[in-house]
């Protein structure tokens, strides 16, 4: 009978053994040699290594920024373009260099003149390796002792201020952050003196004299103003009033001599506008009466005659009736420009009227 074969094979047993072998042959066949690991465990192991070798190198670095000084800005930022511009100021260098002598980080005795700063040298930068400017971990500020002896400098000896700054990056930043702290707190607390010694209630107290004094001289000024303004445009109304009726007065008065029946309807519209304006002249009381006074002296209230005693007034004696009442009109409007005196004349003038009344006869009844 006739065996089926297995996987496609003629010849071959189901279960894939060989015609021939038997079972106990393959059982004692010699084992196989150690496999040989896949291609992807190769490519498995390197990334691993390059992970770690990352991993190591990263924390080296973290470790190294951390042994960095905290306060060392970056050579070009905001920080320490701000820092260069305060401290390397003419205003604050002299600060500047007392700050970094007093840390230990400058010679005693350096100044910020030209060539005249001299650093201290690190401890741990003795010996050709020690460049300007290079600061061991061991080259602390305060390491100035015995056997850091005075005067005793980096390579180069005495530097400018701003050589310093580029060449000691380090110190230039700590002394410069300090002195800007400095007076930062000096700032604050002079702000804080002054804000505990006066609350906005006292200083408002103290400063209400003075807005009261300039309150009252601001209403002072402004009245003084209105009334020196009302009294130039009273002066000016009563000059106009008073040209008006003079005037008119002339015309009608040489109009009345030869004809006694001239127009008067001027020289009473103008004598009532002088009248008017004569009634709202201002103070003092002595000048009000001088002003009513001339009201009721203005001649010309009416129309002059054309006859006295029924008798028909000639040429002549028109002529007398008009220059008489010429005569009256001058002396009414003289004491009228009268009123233009100053405030002054007029009030003395109503002190002594008013002692005058208090002394005369019957005054007391």
């Amino acid at each position: 009978m006739r065996q089926g074969t297995g996987h496609g094979r003629r010849g071959a047993p189901r279960g894939g053994r060989p015609p021939g072998v038997r079972p106990t042959e393959r059982a004692t066949a010699p084992p196989r040699g150690p496999r040989s690991p896949a291609r992807g465990a190769h490519r498995f192991t390197a990334y691993a290594a390059a992970v770690h070798g990352a991993a190591v190198c990263g924390t080296a670095l973290l470790l190294a920024a951390g042994a960095a000084p905290a306060s060392a800005a970056p050579s070009a930022s905001d920080e320490r373009d701000v820092q260069l511009v305060y401290c390397l100021a003419d205003a604050h260098r002299d600060d500047l260099v007392a700050a970094a002598v007093a840390l230990g980080l400058l010679v005693p005795g350096s100044t910020a003149g030209q060539d005249s700063v001299q650093p201290v040298r690190p401890a741990g930068s003795v010996g050709p390796s020690g460049a300007a400017g290079s600061v061991g971990p061991s080259a602390s500020a305060g390491a100035v002792g015995p056997s850091a002896s005075a005067g005793a400098v980096g390579p180069g000896g005495r530097m400018t201020l701003r050589q310093w700054a580029g060449r000691r990056t380090d110190d230039f930043t700590r002394a410069c952050a300090a002195l800007m702290a400095a007076a930062a707190d000096s700032g604050g607390t002079a702000a804080q003196g002054s804000g505990a010694e006066d609350g906005w209630f006292e200083t408002f107290l103290k400063g209400l004299p003075a807005l009261a004094a300039g309150a009252l001289l601001t209403l002072g000024g402004q009245f003084s103003e209105r009334v020196s303004s009302e009294r130039r445009l009273s002066r000016q109304r009563l000059r106009t009033d008073e040209a008006a009726f003079r005037g008119a007065a002339r015309t009608y008065l040489t109009a009345y001599e030869s004809d006694p029946e001239a127009d008067h309807a001027v020289v009473l519209s103008t004598r009532e506008a002088l009248a008017g304006t004569l009634f709202r002249i201002p103070g003092p009381a002595a000048r009000r009466r001088a002003a009513a006074l001339a009201v009721e002296r203005l001649p010309l209230a009416g129309p002059l005659p054309a006859s006295r005693e029924g008798v028909v007034l000639g040429s002549e004696g028109r002529a007398r009736e008009a220059r008489e009442a010429g005569e009256a009109v001058d002396l009414v409007l003289r004491t009228v420009s009268d009123l233009d005196r100053g405030v002054a004349h007029w009030a003395l003038r109503t002190v002594v009227e008013w002692r005058a009344g208090r002394t005369a006869p019957g005054a007391a009844v």
